[in-house]
């Protein structure tokens, strides 16, 4: 089974650059404000600047991204109350935090473009941890992901909550943003969790009805408009759907939206969908299509547009090559479009487009793994695919020098890691050789593009492969790099790049207590690795191995997505599948949206998985394998072949063997540990730098 990827990547195009806009670089104005382009990018947490300090991270950030070509930022996000503070929020309610912010907005507007700055309160979608002040929400019901009771909000405070939105308007007109964003009618995010009779339980004034479930809206944007003027752009966040129970339908979004719209107070919206319960809509990753939310803002638009022309309207979600963009404003689906996350990935979307340069863009992938989940553990915003995300100053454009001693650099390696490195250092000037022993460059990627909905992965071996070729690589296929083959190169510097491969027995089980030798019959087990199943379409040194109609999985541990992923992948091809874990939680490490979306997909399949959580293997009897299930034995019967999915080991052993030959050899990606696809490219772009 191979996916079909034809349909997303820039880079299969013969001709990426063949494009003519016809409005996405079109000027347009949000109420006052002038847009030099439709193109925006919606406000989203980066954890770069923190309760009262906005840091020269965050700055730098912005102004990257003002100086790529970018139309209209949003900047997430000020809390306007101290029950709305959590740990990546900045306090926005007080006036000394003006003159920061003054500092961010000049230097954007330095670069062209305009910048907006949302005005949150999180309502139930937080925890109490930081505020240490109760939760508040609409109504007494626990939010789908931290699940701590809020308190239903008396009238005084919703007085309260409404004046902060006011006040924290307030400092952001006076740092010199443009606008204004209210966060936010989507989401289920306060004002959303009054809006939905999902989270609305009321029976006072301000639920039961539609009218009464929008009071609180109405009531913050007139507090919000005295404080800013008539002059000041006011912007929105609303639903086109909650697709959640007892929530609302496009239908009733669009008159909420044109409701919103007759008020006069609005002069854009931004229509986003979904809640906490289907998390994959609010950040959908690549298993959800491309584009995803444009029909539903389509139809918001034009209830919006019939209602008040005057009001702009912005879709987003998942849209990732400006040319779709464009047709996106061809089909009358949207006035402005957001490439939030394409622009964490490639800051100067607009102007590579604008100039003609669209194959040398780095098309952002879906994965979530730097932008979201890194959010979600509380660490800083990155890119998986540019090291230079978060690290403007010193990895951004035209901060790479060319050298004036060009070296001889040897890479050995195609995978991420060796691509990234042989790419940054023949950038810099130097000769470089990039030596990978299959007959494919990519690595482990090329396994994971195989797994049902990860097609994307093959962006980044697209757009590498696109940048070896454009700076002249010297790369060298189907080669065995030996300490012999080094000599005989006689490189300046070595940078080892040899990734890593899948042990036969579960690395991960040295953790719990558990070796080979205490598995008895492992030995004569019919093992395989996830690689070797997934390589049907992949030219290896392994070549593919039919796995059989009966398998068990090994995820022995790692929980991400190889273990359930490669599952998904042979129960998709018909074959009876069971899966075994340590742990509670099929691909647990995962991201929330994308967790999300995988468990939905994996519970509700023709050919159900057998899950088997909290549970290693203890006895092997061949073709019978016994499980230790949360206590209990439990016997798996008449099995064709084991796959081990989990965690893998580094391949190094060049490394002591050429400190001898060549004068300085540098170690990058899976070859120093196994990780991720994000520390290969990171690392291979950093290992090179300073050559």
């Amino acid at each position: 089974m191979t996916n079909d990827t034809t349909d997303f990547a820039i880079l299969h195009d013969d001709d990426p650059n063949d494009y003519r806009y016809e409005h996405l670089f079109e000027p347009t104005s949000i109420g006052n404000v002038e847009l030099r382009n439709r193109l925006m990018m919606t406000g989203h947490t980066t954890n770069y600047a923190r309760d009262t300090e906005i840091t020269d991270t965050l700055v730098d950030y912005y102004v990257e991204r003002g100086e790529g070509g970018i139309g209209l930022i949003v900047m997430a996000y000020l809390a306007n109350h101290p029950s709305s503070v959590s740990g990546s929020a900045i306090r926005g309610w007080d006036d000394d935090l003006v003159p920061q912010l003054r500092r961010l907005t000049n230097a954007v507007h330095e670069t062209g473009a305009k910048i907006v700055c949302q005005n949150l309160h999180y309502g139930r979608q937080m925890t109490s941890l930081v505020s240490e002040r109760p939760v508040l929400s609409s109504s007494d019901v626990p939010g789908p992901v931290n699940r701590e009771m809020p308190r239903q909000m008396s009238r005084e405070e919703i007085r309260e909550v409404v004046e902060g939105y006011a006040t924290t308007a307030g400092v952001i007109r006076r740092s010199g943003f443009d606008g204004v964003e209210i966060h936010s009618g989507y989401g289920g995010y306060l004002l959303s969790q009054f809006l939905s009779p999902y989270s609305n339980e009321r029976t006072d004034e301000y639920g039961g009805s539609l009218e009464n479930r929008l009071r609180i809206v109405y009531e913050t944007l007139d507090a919000v408009r005295d404080e800013v003027g008539e002059g000041f752009v006011v912007g929105l966040q609303v639903n086109a759907t909650d697709d959640a129970p007892h929530g609302m339908g496009v239908e009733e979004y669009e008159e909420v939206a044109r409701l919103l719209a007759a008020t006069g107070q609005v002069d854009y919206l931004v229509v986003k969908a979904g809640t906490y319960e289907k998390q994959d809509y609010i950040v959908p990753d690549m298993q959800r299509e491309r584009a995803l939310l444009a029909p539903l803002a389509k139809r918001v638009r034009a209830a919006v547009k019939a209602e008040n022309p005057d009001v702009t309207v912005a879709t987003t979600g998942r849209i990732t090559d400006p040319r779709e963009a464009d047709r996106i404003l061809q089909e009358g689906a949207a006035d402005v479009v957001s490439m939030t996350r394409g622009h964490i990935a490639d800051p100067h979307i607009a102007r590579k487009a604008q100039e003609g340069r669209l194959d040398e863009l780095i098309e952002c992938m879906g994965c979530n793994q730097g932008c979201i989940q890194r959010i979600y553990e509380g660490a800083a915003c990155r890119c998986v695919l540019n090291p230079a995300t978060g690290f403007e100053t010193d990895l951004g454009v035209g901060t790479l020098v060319e050298t004036a001693e060009p070296k001889d650099v040897l890479v050995v390696g195609g995978g991420p890691a060796g691509m990234k490195a042989a790419e940054v250092a023949a950038r810099a000037g130097h000769r470089v050789t990039l030596c990978e022993r299959d007959e494919t460059l990519g690595g482990q990627v090329r396994f994971a593009k195989e797994i049902p909905k990860k097609a994307e992965f093959e962006k980044p071996v697209l757009w590498l492969r696109e940048a070896l070729d454009r700076e002249d690589v010297d790369v060298r296929t189907g080669v065995e790099v030996t300490t012999e083959y080094v000599e005989r190169e006689s490189p300046d510097v070595v940078i080892l790049a040899t990734g890593s491969s899948q042990p036969s027995f579960p690395r991960g089980y040295h953790g719990l207590g558990i070796r080979e030798a205490d598995v008895s019959g492992w030995a004569e087990a019919g093992v395989l690795t996830s690689t070797q199943v997934l390589a049907q379409s992949v030219a290896t040194e392994t070549g593919y191995t039919d796995p059989g109609d009966h398998v068990l999985v090994i995820d022995d541990g790692e929980h991400h997505w190889k273990g359930v992923g490669t599952a998904k992948f042979l129960a998709e091809e018909g074959r009876t599948v069971q899966f075994a874990q340590p742990g509670g939680d099929p691909g647990g490490d995962l991201t929330g949206p994308t967790k999300a979306k995988l468990h939905r997909d994996v519970f509700a399949m023709d050919n159900p998985i057998e899950m088997h959580t909290f549970a290693t293997v203890e006895r092997v009897d061949w073709p019978t394998v016994t499980l230790r299930k949360r206590g209990r034995a439990v016997e798996l019967s008449n099995l064709d072949s084991i796959v081990l999915a989990g965690f893998h080991r580094a391949e190094h052993g060049l490394e002591k063997a050429l400190s001898d030959v060549v004068p300085e050899v540098r170690v990058v990606g899976d070859a120093v540990a196994a990780r991720t696809i994000k520390e290969a490219i990171h690392e291979g772009e950093r290992a090179v730098r300073d050559l």
